[in-house]
């Protein structure tokens, strides 16, 4: 009968050995899912930054969506690329949550 001798030693490696494999993995996946959101937050900017604009309109200048106009410069107090910036915004977070509710967060979708 063959008999196999214990090491601890071996052991001992062998169990280090895989707690490094282990923090590797997970720190690679939690860079990944990091570089993902990123890319994802930046096609939703971009997004934005195309959809909600400034347009002239009979001589007047008005934030837009899709190039339609919606107010212009008199119904906004304040500075109005502030204004904009903030539309963009609104935009973004309906945007995601639309993304939310239909499953699909890698990428935009027309809702």
């Amino acid at each position: 009968m063959l008999r196999i001798k214990y090491e601890p030693i071996k052991h001992k490696k062998m169990k280090t050995f895989i707690e490094t494999i282990k923090k590797k993995l997970q720190a690679w996946h939690e860079n990944r899912a990091a570089r993902l959101e990123e890319a994802r937050r930046s096609r939703l900017d971009a997004e934005a930054r195309k959809v909600v604009q400034v347009m002239e309109f009979n001589g007047e200048l008005y934030v837009s969506v899709h190039g339609v106009p919606l107010f212009d410069k008199d119904a906004i107090c304040g500075d109005f690329a502030v204004t904009v910036n903030g539309a963009r915004e609104i935009y973004k977070k309906w945007k995601e949550e639309k993304l939310w509710e239909s499953g699909t967060t890698h990428g935009s979708t027309r809702c």
